[in-house]
């Protein structure tokens, strides 16, 4: 069994911020901050909640498919770094919002920008043990403009807020690939409970290229893959230049690796979410495509899915 795609959704802060936002108080330019990540804009919360953002993207995200009965939702995973509070989760607030069954299982996870990946292995393995026909709502959701430390001139200008949603179910077919690493390093990047983004630039940059590049082609030999053989590389929106550096390591070009950083920025565990939502409805995962989704956190954390000859599920 392997999972399939029936509908996915996105939402994004209210207002939208310019690199010349940062330029006006800090010792920096449009053209250092985006020869440094790739980013022009990105969006920022007005006075929505993180909990706002994931209601929002889920709502886009069942709209696709206005005839789903929602009854067959079993579990609702949200990743996020950025809750509103401890206790309920996100997930179980969704519960709620969203008039889903109180039978299910719903919970929040924090692997950082690598949550996406990390909930959509645990949800693929849950639907294994549930009833034929279960689905899953899988999403990432933050609002990092709330965490970062608007003062930092390394930093600063990369985070943006938003939500990414996906419904999945498990189909027939070959299996799909994981593959993760963990380091427990809190030097490299470090968000408190009440402290602001703290991270080693160059320390990310290395690990990043490093994990993530071995993640990716761990999976793609699990799968018996050759990296061209993959049809798009939807990774972590961080940088720009990360992405880039990842790419000229499996000596692919541009057209494998959509990118959406320019205009959102990194909205951490709701990235690939939303730049998934963007190729859905733009109708390019329409087909038999070959996936991988790649992250890479804080925590460390680092996690490679392939979905081998994925195919969107037509919902009934």
């Amino acid at each position: 069994m392997k999972l399939s795609l029936i509908s996915s959704g996105k939402s994004l802060g209210q207002r939208v911020i310019d690199n010349e936002h940062f330029a006006s108080y800090l010792d920096t330019s449009d053209q250092w901050i985006r020869e440094r990540s790739g980013i022009s804009t990105r969006r920022w919360v007005a006075d929505e909640t993180t909990l706002d953002l994931a209601v929002a993207a889920s709502e886009d995200c069942l709209s696709q498919v206005p005839d789903y009965d929602r009854s067959k939702i079993a579990v609702v995973i949200c990743a996020s770094v950025t809750t509103d509070e401890v206790v309920p989760a996100i997930a179980a607030r969704l519960q709620e919002k969203l008039g889903l069954s109180t039978d299910i299982l719903a919970f929040d996870i924090n692997a950082a920008c690598s949550g996406l990946v990390y909930a959509l292995e645990v949800a693929r393995n849950l639907l294994r043990v549930r009833p034929a026909g279960a689905s899953a709502l899988v999403l990432g959701a933050e609002m990092l403009s709330r965490k970062t430390d608007m003062q930092d001139r390394g930093s600063c200008f990369l985070f943006g807020d938003g939500a990414g949603a996906g419904l999945w179910t498990l189909v027939e077919g070959e299996e799909d690939y994981f593959s993760a690493k963990t380091v427990g390093d809190r030097e490299m990047l470090s968000v408190g409970h009440d402290k602001p983004i703290r991270m080693d630039g160059r320390a990310v940059f290395r690990f990043a290229v490093g994990e993530m590049s071995n993640c990716i082609r761990e999976v793609l030999a699990k799968a018996g893959l050759e990296p061209e053989e993959v049809d798009y590389y939807l990774l972590h929106q961080a940088n720009q230049r990360i992405n880039d550096a990842i790419m000229r390591d499996l000596k692919l070009t541009s057209e494998r690796f959509p990118s959406n950083i320019a205009t959102v920025g990194n909205t951490s565990s709701a990235s690939i979410g939303i730049l998934m939502a963007e190729l859905q409805s733009a109708g390019d995962l329409d087909g038999s495509k070959t996936l991988c989704f790649a992250g890479f956190g804080g925590g460390m954390s680092c996690g490679a899915l392939l979905l081998k000859g994925h195919e969107i599920y037509v919902a009934e």
